[in-house]
């Protein structure tokens, strides 16, 4: 049996991003798609960065710009009105799950609009909606100081692999059952996390052995790794 090959998808959104960040972290990957979303063409751009694919209303990027690209081989330019029902962030998403990605890391969905980046957060559940036959799919939100991701069943952080020293857990769904944490400075034995009634359980745990195991039995938690103490 031939083993389809998997899939890595880079979105790069129009939030506010260092770009000591956004270039190390591009040069960390190795991307199948990259795909620029409005305002993220411009990063791209000053990065020397040549995405796989434009997309959006196009309400924030230098129309002149835009032409360098329209012709190019390899590049797929999508424009939307701006008046619809979805973000362009969206749009990128179903785009990238549409392609078969099997991991899609977003960059560049924080900043100064809080209601874009808890839209932006939101989209994780997209992805984690999507999954198929290809046997995972995961979805990745990151900035300078964070790392955002959705955990069903089980999630396994290394401590060497860490993506900062605080690791946060907040219930995704209404309610998360039978929560177990261990190798963790503040451990659960099967644990009920409520959005109504236990909103702040989870925040501010640390990684105290060579790795963290997260369970749970029922439900999705957010699970959010920060450099940044409180």
């Amino acid at each position: 049996m031939i083993n389809k090959k998997e899939i890595h998808t880079l979105i790069v959104l129009g939030g506010r991003m260092e770009k000591d960040f956004a270039l190390s972290f591009i040069l960390s990957g190795r991307w199948d798609k990259i795909i620029a979303v409005d305002g993220g063409l411009h990063i791209l751009h000053k990065l020397k960065v040549t995405p796989t694919d434009i997309v959006g209303d196009f309400d924030t990027v230098d129309p002149e710009l835009l032409m360098q690209y329209k012709g190019q081989e390899g590049i797929r330019i999508r424009r939307f009105q701006p008046q619809k029902d979805d973000t362009d962030s969206e749009i990128a998403v179903r785009m990238a799950i549409e392609y078969g990605s099997n991991q899609i890391d977003i960059i560049g969905g924080s900043g100064n609009r809080l209601d874009h980046t808890i839209g932006n957060i939101r989209l994780l559940g997209q992805i984690y909606q999507a999954k198929d036959n290809l046997g995972k799919r995961e979805g990745f939100l990151y900035d300078k100081n964070n790392r955002v991701r959705l955990v069903e069943k089980e999630c396994v952080i290394r401590k060497e692999e860490e993506y900062g020293e605080y690791v946060s857990l907040f219930p995704f769904t209404q309610t998360v059952t039978g929560i177990t944490l261990d190798g963790f400075q503040y451990p659960l034995t099967n644990a009920t996390m409520d959005i109504f009634t236990a909103p702040t359980l989870g925040i501010s745990n640390e990684i105290i052995k060579k790795e963290g195991k997260i369970t749970c039995r029922e439900g999705v938690l957010l699970v959010i790794e920060s450099m940044d103490k409180a």
